[in-house]
């Protein structure tokens, strides 16, 4: 039986819904006369949302068609609608289908971003969300990318399509529709009605005014996901691939600390406590499955194995097992941890080559180097790692170690590398000592790369936490009076990328809009994906987009009095 309130929260939306678009809406032309396209999905956190299309020469009676369909479906299937979506096409083409193949082919995979219509009357049309939402474009077995016939058929078959079939043969000579559409959202649990933008890169995601509430919001909500996704173990819930809603299997040690480090940073603006307990138990399983010792005692000598790895000791395995302890025992004042991190400092140290370079992966047990360079990430890890130690025990070896490898990185210029954790290290080594030579390096990792990353149309979390680092050594070379060093970065430029930054990845929010096409919404609902890896949400992903928009609240926005976006020209 469907309760009262879902039939009146269904009716009152769709009312809102049919007057915000009559403002909008424009008829296209389809089959020689203009007409009428829209689209109405009806979701919740538990089912893929379900998807109804209808043209017509009128704007009410297609609306009211659209209405008529979602009613029955939410009355005979008993479907709670929490969420409704209403899209309008308003731009078609026609293309040949071996034209359509050549374009699927040279985009980037679930980068497709209109709709598909198979024939005029749109009865086999696709959403480019229900294109993405359930693979119905991928890698096929010549490694091209298409049309995927088994996926597109289980989809029709779920839909309850009266076509059986969907054969690409029999498209081989006709033309095909591709569409452009522009949507508004309702969600149950929100009172306002939602705007969505329809540009090639940020389609279906929803517009938004005031940045200040939104980062604190997105902060909130990713935060809030990975500390669901600790399990009573503490081991994590990896991820997941969003389309199949399947659990991906593998592990990584390395991922588990920094996934709570960026917990811990969530939870200095949530304050939520059970993203505290969270890590805690986090933390006790690093130690307890994974922290393994070459020599015991006073000056110990420790690492972190990845045993789901076959034994490997990776550099950057060590630092973020550092990090995720120092951050922790820095919120809370908890001094548990300090021994262990020195432990494991004494390890980071015990990779370091006579040169200052340092061995990346080491073999357990018999701690034989395996991989002298693997990922430049591990050292500047390595190194941000000792710093956020010191600050926490203020022992100066540290901090001269760091000082040591930061000469060898700079005589090998690191800089080239333009890898955020090593602009983290610099910009934190200059709280210490503000030498000249470390804002130039911090400088050097940013602005080479400023253009490639205000421009990528990926959203590539980590660029927001390289741009921050850089922004937080402008300041506080502006604090010194070293104002001759920032000839080194285009100042102007770097606060244009950075904001872009933190709008535009917001592309890669799961909100309720983009998550209801996906086969189990709610494992997935409020975490960040890689689009072009399948909307693949796995730890480190939502970590890295979590630490960048952490340092944006602190550092960015508290520097401006409001900061108000209504549109995103991509």
């Amino acid at each position: 039986m469907v309760k009262q309130t879902n039939l009146a929260y269904f009716t009152n939306t769709i009312k809102q819904l049919k007057e915000e678009a009559q403002t909008d809406v424009i008829p296209v032309e389809v089959n020689s006369k203009k007409q009428y396209i829209g689209f109405l999905s009806i979701g919740n956190s538990s089912l893929r949302a379900k998807v109804f299309v209808e043209l017509h020469e009128s704007f009410e009676r297609m609306f009211h068609n659209l209405e008529k369909k979602a009613w029955q479906l939410i009355m005979k299937g008993h479907l709670e609608p929490d969420w409704i979506k209403f899209d309008y096409v308003h731009h078609v083409e026609s293309i040949s289908f071996k034209e359509l193949e050549t374009k699927l082919n040279l985009t980037r995979r679930n980068y497709f971003r209109y709709g598909i219509s198979f024939d005029n009357n749109f009865d086999l049309a696709f959403l480019e969300q229900e294109l993405n939402g359930n693979a119905l474009i991928r890698k096929l077995a010549d490694e091209s990318i298409g049309l995927h016939e088994n996926n597109i058929n289980h989809y029709l078959s779920v839909k309850g399509s009266n076509r059986v079939v969907f054969v690409k043969k029999a498209f081989k000579n006709k033309a095909v529709l591709l569409f452009q559409t522009k949507g508004y959202f309702k969600d149950r649990s929100k009172d306002e009605l939602l705007s969505l933008y329809d540009g090639n890169l940020t389609n279906g995601l929803r517009k938004i005014i005031n940045m200040n509430d939104e980062v604190k919001s997105l902060i909130t909500h990713s935060t809030n996901f990975l500390t669901k996704q600790v399990q009573k173990t503490g081991k994590f819930t990896y991820g997941y691939f969003s389309a199949f809603g399947k659990t991906i299997a593998n592990y990584n040690i390395l991922r588990h600390s920094s996934s709570l480090y960026a917990m811990v940073e969530g939870y200095e603006i949530t304050k939520n406590p059970e993203t505290l307990r969270a890590v805690e138990r986090g933390i006790q399983y690093v130690l307890d499955t994974a922290l393994v010792y070459k020599k015991e005692g006073e000056e110990g000598i420790a690492f972190i194995v990845e045993h789901a790895n076959k034994g490997e000791i990776k550099l950057g395995s060590n630092a973020t097992a550092i990090l995720a302890m120092a951050k922790y025992m820095e919120v809370t004042g908890d001094r548990t941890y300090v021994k262990v991190a020195q432990d494991l400092a004494r390890g980071i140290l015990e990779m370091r080559l006579p040169d200052n370079s340092f061995i990346h992966v080491l073999q357990y047990p018999g701690f034989s180097i395996k991989e002298l360079n693997r990922i430049i990430y591990y050292e500047g890890e390595a190194i941000f790692a000792l710093l956020r130690l010191h600050a926490l025990d203020k022992e100066s070896r540290w901090l001269e170690e760091s000082k040591i490898s930061f000469d060898y990185f700079i005589e090998n210029y690191y800089w080239k590398h333009h890898d955020h954790w090593l602009s983290y290290a610099a910009n934190e080594l200059t709280q210490y000592d503000p030498d000249d030579k470390y804002f130039l390096f911090g400088m050097k990792n940013c602005q080479g790369r400023l253009k490639f990353i205000y421009h990528r149309e990926t959203t590539f979390p980590t660029f927001l936490e390289l741009t921050m680092a850089a922004y937080k050594m402008v300041q506080r070379m502006k604090e010194l009076g070293k104002m001759d060093l920032l000839e080194h970065i285009d100042e102007t430029y770097l606060l244009e990328t950075i904001d872009r930054r933190a709008e535009f990845q917001r592309v890669g929010f799961f909100y309720p809009e983009q998550a209801m096409y996906m086969k189990k919404p709610g494992l997935i609902l409020h975490g960040f994906f890689i689009r072009h890896h399948s909307f693949r949400v796995r730890i480190d992903d939502v970590e890295h987009y979590l630490s960048g928009y952490c340092q944006y609240y602190h550092d960015r926005l508290k520097s401006l009095d409001e900061l108000t976006l209504d549109h995103l020209d991509v």
